[in-house]
């Protein structure tokens, strides 16, 4: 039975990645594109417009351009490119600088240049991303927490990614924290189980989440 939904969503996860590929793709090049040149279209009478017209072609050029920066930061969440030497680091980044401009959570990255095994394979890439956005998300839901620490270590000889991912919250002692029966835990185990990774959670009762991970990759 556990043979058979591994072998299960090792046919499904790849299908969804696909998928959620194509839409992103769909909204970057589609509505990203309609939209800026619905921007240009203004921008090029903007100034020949007087009055009211003016200040309402202005306001409407700001949410025009709110709008593209959320198509592109959904775009990019539905199809991080996780590949090649900076893909990973430049997608992680880019989704704790999002959290950290909220102002309601501060993520941190140790080591801040994070560079994953060159022979790591890209799918391994993407469900390493996609357990840490949902955690992220775990955090964020549920767990009244200020901080979240995030670290990643390699052990060369052993051929082992580890990664440790702490948060400041409420741990898993109140009902409906990050719980190991939330649909986002059981997405996060599926995924990991996946990759072949290892990991290890505190015991409940104990102040804030943490979640040691360690993925072999050679």
């Amino acid at each position: 039975a556990i043979a058979h939904q591994k072998n299960l969503l090792q046919a499904v996860i790849p299908s969804q990645e696909a998928e959620r590929e194509r839409i992103g793709n769909d909204l970057h090049d589609e509505v990203g594109a309609t939209l800026s040149s619905l921007r240009m279209l203004i921008e090029k009478n903007v100034e020949e417009i007087p009055g009211t017209v003016h200040t309402f072609s202005m306001q409407s050029k700001a949410i025009i351009d709110g709008v593209i920066r959320n198509v592109r930061e959904i775009s990019h969440q539905l199809s991080p490119h996780v590949s090649g030497p900076h893909g990973f680091y430049d997608s992680l980044h880019q989704l704790c600088d999002t959290i950290n401009a909220s102002g309601k959570l501060q993520v941190s990255l140790e080591p801040e240049e994070i560079t994953l095994p060159e022979n790591l394979a890209a799918s391994t890439s993407m469900a390493i991303y996609r357990v840490i956005a949902e955690l992220l998300n775990n955090t964020i839901k549920h767990a009244r927490a200020t901080h979240v620490r995030i670290h990643f270590g390699r052990k060369e000889d052993a051929g082992v990614l580890e990664i440790g991912y702490q948060d400041n919250g409420i741990g898993l002692n109140e009902p409906n924290p990050n719980g190991s029966n939330g649909m986002g835990m059981r997405n996060i185990e599926s995924r990991l189980n996946m990759i072949q990774a290892r990991w290890e959670m505190q015991q409940r009762n104990s102040r804030g989440f943490e979640l040691f991970i360690s993925i072999p990759w050679k």
